[in-house]
């Protein structure tokens, strides 16, 4: 009797060793290091930096338009100076000013 369980459990070993490691690297694949969550979450993480990475592409291609405005090639003096005056709110002493009523708009 003692020999014939003896038996089955030597019988058993293997393939609960092999279950073991089957579940072991089943477990890992999904939720280890470079599991599927884990390659989930980078991908996440990916979107982040590619969507941050375009808003910064935006802003530097702005400010490129705007310092290539601004070199002497790219601009006229007097266009630079009525769009200062503008922006400004100044008037050349030799410029003629005629201060208009604001139209009032009905609701």
């Amino acid at each position: 009797m003692l020999r014939a369980l003896k038996y089955r459990l030597r019988g058993l070993i293997a393939p609960s060793v092999f279950l073991a490691l089957t579940y072991y690297f089943g477990w890992n694949a999904v939720h280890g290091e470079s599991g599927l969550e884990a390659q989930a979450a980078q991908r996440q993480q990916l979107q982040a930096a590619q969507s941050q990475q375009a808003a910064v592409h935006k802003t530097l291609l702005m400010w490129q338009t705007k310092v290539a405005a601004l070199s002497g090639q790219s601009i006229q003096p007097d266009m630079l100076n009525e769009e200062a005056r503008e922006v400004l709110n100044l008037a050349n002493p030799n410029d003629l000013v005629i201060d208009l009523p604001q139209q009032k708009t009905s609701d």
